[in-house]
């Protein structure tokens, strides 16, 4: 039988779990010709992927892999130098040592004392979300916002820079989608251009301040291995990382949060009745209904076997992750919304090395969204009509827009 994967459809942005069931039964290591690209679709192939030392993250070792010659262009290069120095492209030993310098300052403890600020941030977001006093509001409006305005918080981006930071982070998000047009490239490097005026502005400043403010990037700045301390394009190059990783889960996981919990009221009011269930609500929503369509590539770095299927060096392997957090080998009833459910553990974070460095804030990022919007300040919020998914992305499947009807509950802004 012939099967034909494609996830730039509508219908599959819309509802992926019957492909993907498809997938894991028939095709569990299935060669996408479209892409020349290996696709794996079971929770323990996934965790082999994720985990191989054989299999990189750098775009450079694709044997596809076009070069250097975007980043080469005029306008670009400012773009390219962080991506060069990204997390994603550092060699081990390099990574390794950037990792340990900068997990000291988002380990759960000091995350944890950074609630009050996320709160703080969701607030004020949602105030100025319903300030004109709209009854039906687009979420992703909300969602967006936290990720980047949190970050303006915790590493200190005074007033004035704002704004551009803000064009930076969305620069920085919308540059993990692929096959854009030019236009939205250029944009795109403008963003990157100006972002990182901003930051060698920012990093610098903080360096010179004999008193400087106790907050993440000076803790970054501050952080020391031995004789090592995090270069300025290392500290950009992290800035950069939780941008593009924390923002897109904080947004896209807060989206279908909402979406997942306004479509199971009982599971809603069990919430509401009990907040010690937020942390595992997000877990399940995060593993019921995977925003990613297909997560980050890896390329192997030699011939290599997966799943007992032959990879050559150079090929790209994408793993499935909606597909693989649904898979009935790993959970019981995996088609099911549980938010009790214990074993609801899932690899949206990563895995291994490669471990999301900025899980923990954007845990406590969808947490605070969902327990202020849906618990303390909208409780009796209901769907408005079907989200708008951008079915031509192919990394993840975006809701564009997800109507609410809020209700009166806290329908005023707070003074």
């Amino acid at each position: 039988m012939h099967f034909d994967f494609d996830p730039d459809t509508e219908s599959f942005a819309n509802d992926p779990y019957p492909t993907y069931a498809w997938l894991r039964t028939n095709a569990p290591v299935y060669h996408w010709e479209k892409r020349d690209t290996l696709l794996l679709s079971r929770l323990e192939d996934l965790r082999t992927f994720l985990t191989h030392e054989q299999l990189s993250t750098d775009i450079a070792d694709w044997e596809h892999h076009p070069g250097a010659q975007m980043f080469e262009q005029p306008g670009f290069e400012a773009w390219g130098s962080i991506v060069a120095s990204s997390l994603f492209q550092l060699p081990p030993a390099d990574h390794a040592r950037v990792r340990k310098l900068a997990s000291v300052a988002l380990t759960p403890r000091a995350v944890r004392a950074m609630e009050d600020a996320v709160r703080a941030t969701v607030e004020r977001t949602l105030d100025d979300l319903i300030a004109n006093g709209d009854e039906v509001v687009n979420i992703r409006h909300f969602a967006e916002t936290i990720p980047l305005t949190v970050i303006c918080d915790l590493f200190g981006v005074p007033g004035s820079m704002r704004a551009g930071f803000r064009e930076f982070g969305l620069a920085v998000i919308r540059s993990v989608q692929p096959n854009l047009e030019p236009a939205v490239l250029s944009e795109i490097a403008n963003g990157f251009t100006q972002g990182k005026a901003l930051l060698e502005q920012l990093i610098e400043g903080r360096r010179a301040d004999p008193n400087p403010p106790a907050d993440l990037l000076t803790r970054f700045i501050e952080a020391r291995d031995e004789a090592h301390r995090l270069s300025t394009s290392e500290l950009m190059s992290l800035i950069f990382a939780l941008i593009a990783a924390g923002s897109d889960t904080t947004v896209h996981g807060t989206c279908y949060a909402v979406y997942a919990l306004l479509r199971h009221p009982q599971a809603l009011a069990e919430l509401q009745a009990d907040r010690s269930l937020l942390r595992g609500t997000i877990e399940e929503t995060l593993r019921w209904d995977s925003f990613g369509k297909i997560g980050l590539f890896r390329y192997a770095l030699s011939d290599l076997e997966i799943a007992g299927v032959p990879v050559r060096k150079g090929q790209a392997i994408g793993g499935l992750m909606g597909a693989a957090l649904r898979d009935p080998e790993a959970y019981d009833d995996p088609d099911r919304f549980d938010i009790h459910r214990e074993n609801n553990a899932s690899l949206t974070f990563g895995l291994g090395r490669h471990f999301c460095l900025g899980a923990n804030l954007a845990r406590t990022e969808m947490m605070k969204a969902i327990e202020i919007l849906l618990i303390e300040r909208f409780p009796h919020a209901t769907l408005a009509g079907e989200p708008v998914i951008d079915h031509q992305n192919s990394i993840m499947r975006a809701m564009e827009n997800l109507p609410v009807r809020l209700g009166a509950d806290q329908g005023k802004a707070r003074a």
